[in-house]
């Protein structure tokens, strides 16, 4: 039986620190509590060791699986225990100094008092179901007193190797191309090394193999062979011996590597050898398999593949490397395929089930070893039922259908995972299937959520993008429209990759997916929800009283609003996501989130937030753009951990540069006082980014600009202005860091001047984007004018782009 651990190392991890540190804080506990938390912190750090033992065994019993699943219920209980504690016992108020603070500080422990002794309870309860979770792992001998468990199955891995040439369909040119990659013409002596990666499945052993064959028998090489490694470390050794095996030079015997990799290199020093390197997992095993093979000049090729887009021999001082990404079948190639395995003879699909073949084909999404997979448990099928039910559900079936060794190859994946990029992995399983999500939004979620670690020197949005990268990097995200950094805008899941984290999800219970006209029907604690509901008829199943949402961590919302579940049930949310969500929105309830870091109401009909929103002190997110907010309450002032201010274009109220946590704010021009927001905020030391909507327009006699003083936002490194006319200056010494600038505009200047004097004065500007929605001769006049200026800054032209009217010039 497959554990299922996942995501829970990692919080089992953090919990010992995250209870260090309240017994840090000047808290008066109550009698006993200390050490019971103290308790806690060496017990879970006892259980982090049995966790860790459970990862690294391939395969557990029932028993193992489900004293797992208490150590992952009672962990999330700690943690919420742990978070609400400030905040129940003071407000979560920040340490203030002096007699009168004394004084206040110690009535308000007396007015908690009542609160104390219910956390008190609290953690008492969660101190006995710790105790009975050890208690178990000893009665049963589970964690790392585990039997040694039984065979693992074999690697469906290896049937890449023995597959029929004539059977390979849209492989035929990949072989050539790749060969003629690997042979580089064939006049070349330097050793070269070609690396083909992609994601699971995607047929890079296969290609592999056939090129190497193909290789082989056109007698270019006096010496060959073809050796796997796999996702352990301790299979290099193996690797060395095969490699030995090959060439008829290993006859057994506990050699240790140190004494088989020279006579590797002894016989390959000589000749001019063909070696692939298949499933390689990690610069560490190439780090040891590299030491085997000798730059020689006799024109030797090697040929790696690899999951991972960043590990392909980095490291090895061999100047003669390419990287090859092997892409998904086409549509007409898969569908080739998939007729050939599920038709005898490849006939067409007969016409009753072309619909489901349709559904079928977009759920394998050109990823051969799905379409390979889904086509055998399909074939001699013809109801349209079993095609509903076998074709559309690849990995989360209840039975044996032959998917298990495509799970078991995403498997090996998952679990060479760290633990915190298990968990931001999984948590794309609350995203619909194909859905493009936001890097801001995802790395933002992450975040609130705590899956991001904290830097000293670097963000913890920084860190959350490393996060992202490395997991596009190893095939398993998908990236979206890069940015002129290259960082992608948005990004999502191969739909098959989507299928396996769905089911992960829902055996750790990490989160509970449903749609508005089914309700869990499992005992599980609903941790985080996410809702689709796809027309104004669905039942709002959010608010079915049967679903207990006060351990809800996450609530996330597609489709109609009134699904919404009630927010005064939400007693430990973190993350409420209402973006683009049709219908009334009910905001009833919201400000007793005490908890709430991410707050999105994008693209939803809301007209008006909370007077009271400023006591959502944990508030990290605010996103209200593109909705009927047209002033924001004069209380988010208070929100004194609030990051990220995103209102489009609703004005802010005065003293908004008080919040010296804004990194980045989206907001109209003026306050709702008719202040000056680039007054107000030129000053502010954090601000990162500004999306700034103005109102300035040109009318006879008005000369208003968008001016930017000099010195002014010294720390903002990209910068939008939305306005109906380029009426902006930049002063000398103005946004001294900014990288990227974009000016959105409806139409020109109606004297045809430029309307952008001091873009000259942009020193280190990297990018620059124009764009206008009419094409006038006051439009074109400022293209030039900024084409000048930025070239006379950006002597790379190829950061300038410029569209008016839909049209790029």
């Amino acid at each position: 039986m497959e554990i299922v651990v996942g995501a829970l190392s990692g919080m089992v991890d953090a919990l010992p620190g995250k209870l260090g540190a309240l017994l840090e804080q000047e808290y008066a506990l109550l009698s006993g509590v200390r050490e019971d938390v103290r308790f806690l912190q060496t017990e879970l750090g006892s259980m982090r060791a049995a966790i860790r033992h459970c990862e690294s065994l391939d395969h557990h019993d029932a028993q193992t699986t489900g004293w797992v699943g208490k150590v992952r219920e009672v962990a999330y209980d700690i943690e919420d225990w742990v978070d609400l504690f400030a905040v129940r016992v003071d407000g979560g108020a920040q340490p203030a100094t002096g007699f009168r603070a004394w004084m206040r500080r110690g009535w308000d422990k007396l007015a908690a008092l009542p609160d104390r002794h219910t956390i008190a309870n609290e953690l008492q309860g969660l101190k006995e179901r710790v105790l009975e979770i050890s208690e178990q792992r000893k009665r049963y001998r589970l964690g790392p007193m585990v039997s040694t468990p039984a065979p693992p199955p074999l690697d469906p891995r290896l049937s890449a190797l023995f597959v029929d040439p004539d059977s390979l369909i849209g492989f035929d040119e990949r072989v050539v191309d790749v060969s003629n990659l690997v042979m580089d013409g064939g006049s070349s002596t330097e050793l070269k090394i070609v690396s083909i990666v992609g994601m699971a499945g995607s047929g890079k052993t296969t290609l592999a193999n056939a090129v190497y064959h193909r290789l082989q028998a056109q007698g270019h090489f006096q010496c060959s062979a073809f050796v796997s490694v796999g996702p352990k470390l301790d299979m290099v050794s193996k690797t060395v011996r095969d490699l030995l095996l090959r060439f008829g030079d290993y006859h057994g015997g506990g050699q240790d590597i140190n004494q088989l990799i020279p006579r590797v290199r002894d016989i390959l020093a000589k000749n001019r050898y063909l070696i692939v390197v298949d499933d390689l997992w990690s610069s560490e095993q190439w780090g040891t398999i590299r030491c085997c093979f000798p730059e020689n000049n006799l024109g030797s090729r090697i040929i790696t593949t690899s999951r991972n887009d960043t590990l392909p021999t980095d490291s090895y001082p061999c100047l003669n490397k390419v990287v090859h990404k092997i892409s998904l079948l086409n549509d007409t190639d898969a569908k080739k395929l998939f007729m050939k395995k599920a038709f005898s003879n490849g006939n067409s699909c007969p016409q009753h089930l072309e619909d489901a073949f349709t559904k079928v084909m977009r759920r394998c999404g050109g990823l051969p070893l799905a379409t390979i997979t889904v086509a055998a448990k399909l074939a001699h099928k013809y109801s349209t039922d079993e095609w509903e039910k076998l074709g559309l559900n690849l990995l989360c079936s209840s039975h044996s259908d032959g998917s298990e060794g495509l799970k078991q190859i995403l498997n090996l994946s998952f679990n060479d995972l760290q633990p915190h990029l298990r968990t931001c992995l999984l948590y794309l399983s609350i995203f619909p299937e194909n859905s493009e999500v936001s890097t801001e939004r995802l790395v933002r979620r992450w975040i609130a959520e705590g899956f991001v670690a904290e830097g000293r020197s670097i963000s913890t949005e920084e860190i959350a993008l490393g996060y992202l990268n490395e997991l596009i990097g190893r095939n398993l995200v998908q990236p979206l429209d890069l940015d002129h950094e290259g960082v992608p805008t948005s990004c999502r899941v191969h739909p098959v990759i989507h299928d396996f984290i769905v089911c992960k999800s829902m055996e750790e219970n990490f989160a509970t997916l449903m749609d508005a006209q089914h309700v869990p029907i499992n005992d599980n604690t609903i941790r985080r929800l996410s809702l689709k509901n796809s027309s104004k008829q669905d039942q709002p199943a959010g608010q079915n009283e049967s679903m207990d949402l006060s351990h809800a961590r996450s609530i996330t919302i597609f489709g109609q609003a009134s699904a919404a579940p009630p927010l005064t049930n939400l007693k430990v949310v973190r993350v409420l996501d209402l973006e683009g969500c049709d219908g009334p929105v009910s905001l009833e309830g919201l400000c007793k989130l005490v908890l709430l870091r991410y707050l999105s109401l994008k693209g939803t009909a809301v007209s008006e937030l909370p007077a009271a929103i400023g006591d959502l002190k944990c508030l990290e997110t605010l996103d209200v753009r593109s909705t009927k907010v047209e002033e924001l309450p004069s209380s988010i002032v208070n929100l004194e951990k609030l990051m990220h201010l995103l209102t489009g274009s609703a004005k802010l109220p005065d003293g908004i540069a008080k919040m010296k946590a804004l990194q980045i704010l989206s907001c109209a021009g003026t306050t709702k006082s008719s202040g000056n927001i680039i007054e107000e905020m030129s000053k502010h030391d954090n601000l990162r980014e500004l999306d700034l909507y103005s109102d300035a327009t040109e009318t006879p006699g008005n000369n208003k600009r968008v001016m930017f003083p000099a010195h002014g936002f010294p720390s903002v490194r990209k910068l939008c202005i939305r306005c109906s006319s380029p009426l902006v200056t930049f002063e000398p010494n103005a946004l001294p860091t900014v990288k990227m600038l974009e000016l959105r505009f409806q139409k020109g200047l109606a004297d045809g001047s430029s309307g952008v004097p001091g873009m000259e004065n942009l020193k280190n500007l990297k990018h620059v984007l124009l764009e206008f929605e009419q094409h006038d001769a006051g439009a074109m006049a400022t293209v030039d004018a900024v084409k000048n200026a930025a070239q006379g800054v950006l002597p790379d032209h190829q950061h300038i782009t410029i569209k008016v009217d839909g049209k790029s010039y």
